[in-house]
């Protein structure tokens, strides 16, 4: 990657780069000027934007060597423009200060910043409204504000109507911290005689013909609108500013891509990732070497934790400008996305040193020290925020943003509270308190907060999802127990109450003593009839995949049953079990465990053996060498790049907390907490826990790993007698010999046994008329119900076994697990009522009349015309 290129070599590669500037500048291009940038650029990793490598431009016929430029400068072809000027015959005035500001735009693009600015500054140039307005956004960028604004005045002052001098001295106003100026600047796009947004929407004649004008002009009205709350009081503004700019690359001028990148900033503003993402790949169409482009695209998908994407624009602007900022910037995003402050702390520190008036750099860096637990210095570097721009809020929001994806919730809020008083028109931090409040179960606070930024921004997609779930959740029912308290839809799942309190507390002790911490107060149980409403609940989006999610004090589970918008039926106790043990490992470590380590343990407190499909799956593993190494684990998990990567990130940390507890005891998982909770890496806690280095405790775990496979079969050589008594035993079965067959299928399970298939076969053939052995039939079933999550069959069968035999206490036990799995399974219900009966259990037994009671009515309800065919009825198996 070139985020961890040496600062030695990008001198190297910046070099040659140098050398054909200068070339450049003395007009002594004698060569082909392809050569030139073949022979002086580095081909490693510079071969896609070299300009061979480009699609090539087509020109009309009429082009000289100045169109020509113009165009390659446009379309991201930096090197190529330079040296076309070079060649470029120059005669008129004008022409040169053309030439001078499409050669300044490329330099400033390929880093060459002194460079650039010299070129704008020389002679008849540096008059030249167009020029100037170059020369103070370079400013701008480079953190020159205060130069900036000095030019843009003079600017100004000579062209008072001009468009681009009123917007981009809004714009570097804004930077310098100047909101009440800078929103007087943007106003000037309303106020008379101007009028632009009135003379728009009427149609009526104006400065409507240039695209970029136009796209200023919208840029300008969106700024203005967010600063003065207008979208809060105007509902249409926000679909009269988009229109501007679809209007600009529809019919004004279709090949101005600047346009969809604006768009692109817009989309973004109100979280409307997909639009923003669509906007961008038009933009980088046209002109592929665009850094701003890049950027934001970075930005959008490290919101996805698509690190690979970021990482390839992290190497794109810098295959253009080897020293790029921007690249720097969100390449310490991606560091710090991946929970990597320590790794995102010395690249954002070399851009606070390079540029040490940059917010953005220092938002970062406090952000990297936070995460590290370095309060004093986050305070410092705050403080040095707060002297360069007493009101800024950006560094806070940054802390705040980070902080709350750590769940580090009271910290993070307290950021937020700040960012919001010194913005508060800023929606994304109204939405990032709203969302915190919402993920730390303080949903009264979040609804105030939300509804606040929803005023600001009706077009906000996550705001609206979560305010509508919000709203949807004040009519759940709730039921309080000492520890828990469940919320849940008492028309969609009425069965809810009965079981799942009473379950969450006789678990909660044993979960909490085994990591030494009970969560200081009640832990929410939130039930959604949908999975989509589970989803939005969990991450602001319609789709996640999976039935349960803590995010602390909040457990989130979509409803455990068949029907419409729902993910089937699954054993709720076990993923409850499961999701209550993160809620305990984020309490003990404040919410700092390593991803990895508290799915881990979730696993292990399940109590269950190895899934099935889990076994073939590490087996190939480990014989292929393919386990995840311990830095990689946890992008496993939230950026699977293979179908099967969640699965094995799942298994494979289920595997190192077992591996752990065995060799080094439970005790070692304690201080690995500790350490945790602390915010040391896992490169300093494996080997202070365990004496090991990370290398040699990997390679013991592999060990280990090879160890745990050796005796389950899937060997080459066992493999061809499972296959081949495999068949004999199915030939059997086919004759109904079932006495034989079973022998065989007991000698599959003893050479491969974690298989489900000979535990299904002995069951069947047990439970056959010819065989009937009960108690081997139960066995088998018992093997088989431990590993089951969604299917009640197995409980079912066992139960009723267990009843033929009298059994009913067993039968109880059995009956239940299958209520577990299937709480709307009435054949599961009547089984429990009978064993309840004959052991005598009159408060069971008066739950599953009621229970069966309430399954009726609301069979009768989901199958009555008005409920809307929303739900399905459940049907028991």
């Amino acid at each position: 990657m070139l985020s961890t290129l040496s600062p030695h070599r990008r001198r190297l590669i910046a070099a040659p780069l140098a050398l054909l500037l200068t070339s450049v500048f003395a007009r002594v291009v004698q060569a082909d000027p392809q050569d030139i940038v073949r022979n002086a650029i580095p081909q490693t990793w510079l071969d896609p934007f070299l300009p061979e490598n480009l699609p090539a431009l087509q020109y009309p016929s009429y082009y000289n060597d100045l169109d020509k430029a113009q165009a390659q400068a446009f379309h991201g072809r930096y090197r190529l423009a330079l040296i076309t000027i070079g060649q470029a015959k120059l005669q008129k005035p004008a022409q040169k200060i053309l030439a001078d500001r499409i050669r300044a735009q490329s330099l400033a693009a390929l880093g060459e910043f002194d460079a650039a600015l010299a070129t704008l500054t020389d002679g008849p140039t540096a008059d030249n409204p167009a020029a100037q307005i170059e020369r103070a956004r370079l400013l701008n960028d480079l953190d020159r504000g205060e130069e900036s604004l000095a030019l843009l005045k003079t600017h100004l002052a000579a062209h008072p109507d001009s468009i681009a001098g009123h917007y981009w001295l809004g714009v570097v106003l804004e930077r310098l911290g100047n909101v009440p100026q800078a929103t007087r600047a943007y106003a000037w796009f309303v106020e008379k005689p101007q009028e632009f947004l009135e003379k728009w929407e009427n149609g009526e004649q104006g400065p409507f013909d240039d695209a970029q004008n136009v796209t200023w002009m919208a840029g300008a009205l969106d700024r203005w609108a967010t600063l003065t709350q207008a979208y809060r009081n105007n509902p249409g503004l926000d679909r009269t500013i988009l229109g501007i700019f679809v209007k600009i690359y529809d019919e004004i001028d279709r090949e101005f891509w600047p346009a969809h990148v604006a768009a692109a900033e817009y989309f973004a503003s109100h979280d409307q990732r997909k639009e923003a993402t669509e906007e961008l790949a038009a933009a980088l169409d046209a002109n592929p070497c665009y850094e701003p482009a890049f950027q934001l695209l970075g930005r959008l998908k490290l919101q996805e934790f698509d690190f690979d994407t970021a990482d390839e624009c992290v190497d794109q602007m810098r295959s253009v400008n080897p020293d790029s900022v921007a690249a720097d910037l969100l390449a310490a995003r991606s560091f710090l996305a991946q929970r990597r402050p320590e790794e995102a702390e010395p690249i954002v520190q070399q851009v606070v040193v390079a540029r040490p008036h940059n917010l953005e750099a220092l938002g970062l860096l406090a952000a990297t020290s936070a995460l590290q637990l370095k309060e004093d210095r986050t305070a410092a570097i705050l403080t040095q925020v707060d002297k360069i721009d007493p009101t800024n809020a950006s560094a806070y929001f940054e802390v705040a943003e980070q902080l709350g994806a750590m769940r580090q919730y009271p910290r993070a809020a307290e950021k937020y509270k700040i960012a919001i008083a010194r913005a508060p028109w800023w929606t994304a931090a109204q939405n990032g308190l709203g969302l915190l409040y919402t993920q730390s179960g303080d949903e009264q606070n979040a609804h105030v907060v939300l509804n606040a930024a929803h005023e600001l921004d009706p077009f906000n997609l996550a705001t609206t999802n979560y305010l509508r779930l919000l709203d949807t959740m004040d009519g759940f029912a709730r039921k309080e127990s000492a520890h828990f308290i469940v919320i849940y839809d008492a028309r969609a799942d009425p069965v809810i109450p009965e079981y799942f309190s009473d379950y969450l507390e006789s678990v909660q002790a044993d979960i909490c003593g085994q990591f030494h911490y009970t969560p200081p107060l009640k832990t929410y149980i939130e039930v959604f009839p949908t999975h989509d409403a589970f989803s939005v609940r969990t991450t602001g989006s319609s789709w996640i995949g999976t039935v349960g999610a803590s995010t602390g004090r909040v457990i989130a589970l979509v409803a455990p049953r068949s029907g419409q918008g729902t993910m089937g039926t699954f054993n709720w106790s076990q993923v409850l079990r499961h999701e209550y043990t993160h809620t305990v490992t984020l309490g003990v470590t404040d919410n700092r465990i390593q991803h990895w380590m508290t799915e881990g343990l979730a696993v292990n407190e399940e109590r269950a053996p190895l899934r099935w499909e889990w076994v073939p799956m590490l087996y190939h593993a480990v014989k292929a060498h393919a386990l995840f190494p311990l830095d990689k684990l946890t992008w496993a998990f939230i950026r699977p790049r293979r179908p099967i990567d969640r699965q094995l990130a799942y298994a494979e940390s289920f595997w190192i907390c077992k591996y752990v507890e065995e060799t080094y005891g439970h005790d070692a998982i304690l201080r690995m907490l500790d350490d945790c909770r602390n915010a040391m890496p896992q490169e300093q806690f494996f080997p202070k826990e365990t004496g090991r280095s990370m290398d040699q405790f990997q390679s013991d775990f592999f060990g280990w790993c090879d160890k745990q496979i050796a005796s389950w079969g899937y060997d080459a050589e066992t493999s061809k007698k499972y296959a081949d008594r495999r068949e004999e035993a199915e030939g059997l079965l086919k004759e109904r010999n079932y006495a034989a067959s079973a022998k065989k299928w007991e000698q599959i399970e003893a050479i491969r046994p974690v298989d489900a298939l000979p535990h299904q076969r002995l069951a069947g053939i047990y439970l056959s008329k010819e065989v009937h052995d009960p108690e081997k039939a139960i066995e088998q079933l018992a093997i088989l119900e431990k590993v089951e999550l969604k299917d009640n069959r197995y409980a079912k069968r066992i139960a009723r076994l267990y009843r033929d035999e009298e059994k009913w206490t067993d039968e109880a036990r059995y009956a239940l697990t299958a209520v577990y799995i299937d709480p709307y399974d009435e054949s599961a219900h009547e089984l429990l009522a009978g064993a309840y009966e004959k052991t005598g259990d009159q408060k069971g037994l008066e739950r599953e009349h009621r229970v069966l009671d309430i399954l009726a009515k609301w069979k009768e309800a989901q199958s009555a015309p008005d409920a809307g065919g929303s739900e399905k009825p459940a049907t028991g198996n």
